[in-house]
């Protein structure tokens, strides 16, 4: 589920409130000092990175090139990452199996709807039915078929814009909104997934004026922000 609508809303309430960069949650019980990846296997979730490039009639225009270099860019840093921390790592791939594949394909949009909603309930304070304060959001057991033998899933939600000619884009807000405030920075989030139960571990907002996914040492940068109070 990638709703354009809801992406562009949050973008435009995000920016307009002055949001910090960075924003974690753990799950309850789970302590700020924990280093629960150590010795375990953690699988990294194809990063889900859109680069676009903002054109002359203020529309904004996907572009290929740029998303397959700030991917690998992204990998390669997490991986590092993750590695540093002395956690196993893992790629997911799309398996063979039709059926499987389908039910891979399931658990991965089941997490940007609960990606989606915890940025709306605990960023935006959108209540939602029957949850408090308590960070207990869950997947369910059903993304244990990501991968069977590892233990976490990191996934990565990123959306960043760029003028033509390589500056980060700045949008006018006036276009749209009809106010003189000007926008462009990268948007996302990063979560940790317990595989044995679909518990979201950890789950951290990126909201940053700055930095090119298009290179790496800026990519490098922005993972160190996505990782911010990851427990690994």
């Amino acid at each position: 589920m990638r709703p354009a609508l809801t992406w562009t809303l949050l973008l435009l309430t995000m920016l307009l409130s002055a949001c910090a960069q960075t924003r974690h949650h753990r799950a309850d019980g789970v302590l700020e000092q924990a280093a629960l990846g150590r010795g375990s296997t953690v699988l990294i979730v194809e990063p889900d990175i859109e680069l676009t490039e903002l054109v002359g009639s203020g529309m904004q225009q996907p572009r290929a090139d740029w998303t397959a270099a700030a991917r690998a860019h992204v990998d390669t840093a997490l991986s590092a990452a993750l590695q540093i921390r002395q956690a196993q790592v893992t790629r997911y791939h799309e398996p063979q199996d039709p059926q499987l594949a389908e039910r891979q394909r399931q658990a991965i949009l089941l997490h940007e709807a609960v990606g989606t909603s915890i940025l709306l309930h605990r960023h935006f304070n959108v209540p939602l039915p029957h949850k408090g304060q308590a960070f207990d959001w869950t997947l369910g057991p059903g993304v244990r078929a990501l991968d069977k033998d590892a233990r976490y899933a990191l996934f990565v939600f990123v959306r960043d814009s760029y003028a033509s000619g390589g500056r980060k884009a700045m949008m006018a807000v006036g276009m749209l909104l009809g106010v003189g405030v000007q926008l462009g920075q990268q948007i996302g989030f990063a979560s940790l997934v317990d595989l044995n139960d679909g518990r979201v571990v950890w789950f951290n907002l990126l909201n940053s004026q700055t930095g090119d996914l298009r290179d790496a040492q800026s990519a490098g940068a922005a993972v160190d922000k996505l990782l911010d109070g990851v427990p690994l």
